[in-house]
């Protein structure tokens, strides 16, 4: 039998795809088919390597059954009820405080309703606690809790939330890839935390007390904070604005824990053994261990284990003068995580580090044969930034729809200066400083010097507007095809396909299906209406097939000032940013034609800061009411960016496409209209079917609508948010809307929608679509008619 442990990762792997995919009748089928064939060869028959894969894959698929039922959730019931309970275990991952809110994850070992009788869980249980703060007093009390300290608490349980807008971040299915259930939501005063010494609480102090040191080196907060990220894989505190930049431009993963930094911290210690005369065999033992409490260090994350396991393989085969096939050393370090936890296949972290490592493996060995005339250190360096690039391709625009035109060249350029210069000078000065921080200072200055040379080019590059730097979520099929395309080249390749010809033939059909992942054919006709939902406020993307995208207000989060600095949020959520950027990102979107702000209230605009510097713009669409505040601060960053600002009147209609055209119908510039009454109201006509967008007008605003003539429509944006202010007995008696849609927040303050209005829809038959009970409502219009879809179910 020849079947190597590469083949039987993959076919592991293939056993929990289908395993978490599919109903488990597909094990009953493939052991099925197995048997059948191996009954015609029933002498060696398990030696066929086709059989020994099959095999492994059932196995796979009946241990990740298996994981899930053991894994199964006891609080589960409490939290849909959302009970208080008393909960006691020990914290289970590092804790991670941003202003007056701690969080971290908690293994959960016995529970109790009244804090005296407690009931042991038959398995441990793993919860996502949330601590709210009071004091600053408590904060730092919070700032020195460690993973592995024992915690009881009197916690309320809640289920976490599915994604509520398309292709967003789904906070429910992240935690159940976290082995969590549950929320636990608990304030200081009903937790008590007791520091228990442990493994893992040892290697959280000796981080902590590292990123003090790195704090004491490098004086500017920014650049302490990114050089901890850097070094010690603690990257809490690294600026906002640093973070968006290497998410931007592609460079993230110059700040994960990685092999380069295995290999570094390898390296730098076997060359200090053989300095100090330290046996071979001694110093791999050495290495091992060292690597080993490396990955504690530096928080243990998916890629920092996987480092560190290939890193150790590789030590000790050196040691051992043995040479391993790096794909088997691979494929080792894939089967141990995935055993001891099945989950992590279906983390980010993990995907992109295992993906990135074998399309190296794969690719790199290639660079040896082909651009012969260029320097063999320039062609593996342009090897391995398209390895890395081609490979990572596909999880950056599943996971972010980003991906930067200009991430090739970035990375050939700027990540071998990080990794080859930066990141040993903080390396050293981290170990200078332990001696003396005179000796550090060097060290520390060209590391923090090259940096600032770096970034600022890099910031300037991305003030750009670098287009085709969004991308639409992929579809299925597009995956399969680029994996594909992708798994052939090393088939070919051992072929001999590879001659000039070859390569320029395969360059091509690699252009072709990123070029393909632009969707260039797809909603062509059709125009697609998507009321996002965006909580207690209004933001609706048009999209009008390829050709021209409306964004009719984004939104917004109504933030307090903290009334202590250290309340502070190091990123506030806030709305525009947190929920309109990324759709907008995930359909692909780099240009906004026409931006409406229907007025100058915070919950339609507010969002629209966030995007101003983010995208390009056609012009922007206001009422012509003098603004103020937040308004006219938005709209002086538009004139710097020198987007046109303009207005309507009544009756004026301009088409975007044929069969499609806009009409202004309010507010008119000549009427003393104010406040909400001076929402701009515009209808939609597309293929024969009518919208009608309303922003936040009331009585009066609705009685002009009458006055203008509007008559029968489709669909309509209810008013308001669905307040008794709006949707008036005259407005719907005169638009008899076939389907409203109402954009309110969940358990909203106001009451909204009112009980009046949802009857007054009710009795002239409208469907009511509502954002608060079914998350962002899309609708597709198209010449065969009008078709819905909707996130959540109507619950």
């Amino acid at each position: 039998m020849c079947v190597t442990m590469y083949r039987a990762s993959l076919s592991m792997l293939a056993g929990l795809l289908l395993a978490a995919c599919l109903h488990p009748a597909w094990l009953l089928a493939a052991a099925g088919i197995a048997t059948a064939a191996a009954s015609f060869r029933r002498r060696k028959s398990l030696r066929q390597p086709w059989l020994f894969c099959t095999l492994v894959t059932i196995l796979a698929g009946l241990y990740f059954y298996g994981y899930e039922i053991l894994h199964s959730s006891a609080l589960a019931p409490y939290a849909r009820q959302e009970q208080r309970l008393w909960v006691c275990g020990t914290i289970d991952s590092a804790v991670k405080r941003d202003g007056d809110v701690a969080r971290f994850f908690m293994e959960t070992v016995k529970w109790s309703h009244d804090g005296e009788k407690w009931t042991d869980m038959e398995r441990s249980e793993r919860l996502a606690v949330r601590v709210s703060l009071q004091t600053e007093e408590q904060a730092l009390q919070a700032d020195t809790w460690k993973r592995g300290s024992e915690i009881a608490a009197y916690v309320t349980l809640s289920l976490p939330e599915s994604a509520r807008n398309p292709y967003a971040f789904d906070y429910e299915r992240f935690l159940h890839w976290q082995g969590v259930a549950a929320i636990a939501n608990t304030s200081y005063r009903d937790a008590s935390v007791r520091e228990s010494s442990s493994l893992w609480s040892s290697f959280q102090r000796w981080q902590d007390e590292a990123a003090e040191q790195v704090e004491q080196l490098y004086s500017d907060p920014e650049m302490a904070g990114y050089m901890k990220s850097l070094l010690l894989g603690a990257g809490e505190d690294v600026s906002t604005e640093l973070s968006d930049l290497y998410a931007d431009l592609g460079l993230s993963h110059v700040l994960a824990i990685s092999g380069l930094h295995v290999s570094l911290v390898s390296s730098m210690f076997m060359w200090g053994m053989t300095r100090l005369g330290v046996p071979r065999k001694g110093a791999m033992t050495a290495a091992v261990c060292v690597l080993a409490g490396y990955v504690l260090l530096v928080g243990a994350s998916a890629s920092a284990v996987r480092s560190g396991i290939m890193g150790g393989a590789g030590v000790v085969s050196q040691g051992l003068g043995k040479k391993v096939d790096g794909k088997d050393v691979w494929a080792g370090a894939l089967m141990l995580m995935l055993l001891a936890d099945p989950y992590q296949l279906w983390h980010i972290g993990f995907q992109l580090s295992f993906a990135v490592t074998l399309g190296l493996i794969i690719f790199v060995p290639f660079s040896q044969h082909v651009m012969v005339r260029i320097p063999l250190w320039l062609r593996t360096l342009i090897a391995v930034t398209f390895a890395a690039q081609a490979v990572s391709f596909p999880f950056l625009i599943y996971h972010f729809h980003q991906f930067s035109a200009l991430s090739w060249l970035v990375n050939l350029i700027v990540t071998p200066i990080l990794s080859v210069v930066v990141l040993p000078l903080g390396y050293i000065a981290l170990l200078a400083g332990l001696v003396h921080p005179f000796l550090a200072a060097w060290p520390v200055l060209l590391s923090a010097g090259l940096l600032k040379v770096l970034h600022e080019p890099l910031f300037a590059l991305r003030s750009a507007a670098i287009p085709f730097s969004h991308w639409p979520h992929p579809a299925w099929w597009w995956l399969l095809l680029y994996g594909g395309f992708i798994a052939m080249l090393p088939v070919l390749w051992r072929m001999g396909y590879h001659r000039q010809r070859d390569v320029i033939v395969c360059l091509l059909l690699y252009i072709a299906l990123v070029a393909l992942a632009r969707q260039p054919f797809s909603g062509r006709d059709e125009v697609r209406i998507t009321f996002l939902d965006v909580g207690q406020g209004d933001s609706i993307v048009v999209e009008i097939g390829k050709e021209k995208v409306y964004l009719m207000d984004a939104g917004g989060t109504m933030r307090l000032p903290a009334r202590e600095p250290w309340r502070e949020k190091r990123d506030p959520y806030e709305v525009g940013k947190e929920v309109v950027l990324p759709f907008l990102r995930a359909r692909g979107i780099e240009k906004i034609d026409r931006v409406v702000m229907t007025h100058g209230d915070l919950d339609h605009i507010g969002g629209m800061a966030a995007l101003v510097s983010r995208f390009s713009f056609g012009a922007v669409l206001v009422s012509g009411v003098t603004p103020e505040g937040t308004e006219r601060e938005i709209l002086r960053q538009f004139q710097q960016k020198g987007v046109p600002i303009l207005t309507g009147s009544p009756g004026q209609t301009w088409s975007d496409a044929p069969g499609v055209e806009w009409k202004w119908i309010q507010p008119d510039q000549s009427s003393d209209a104010s406040g909400n009454d001076a929402s701009v109201v515009l209808q939609l006509t597309a293929f024969g079917r009518s919208v009608l967008f309303t922003g936040d007008i009331e009585r009066g605003g609705e009685a002009n609508v009458v006055r203008q003539g509007v008559r029968e429509v489709d669909v309509l944006k209810v008013a308001h948010h669905g307040s008794r202010t709006s949707s008036t007995e005259e407005l719907l008696r005169a638009l008899r809307p076939k389907a409203a849609v109402i954009s309110v927040g969940a358990h909203n303050r106001y009451g909204h929608p009112a009980a009046e209005v949802l009857q007054r829809l009710n009795e002239i038959g409208s469907k009511v679509y509502r954002t608060d009970r079914q998350g962002a409502i899309t609708l597709i219009i198209s010449p065969e008619g009008m078709a819905w879809e909707v996130q959540r179910s109507n619950t």
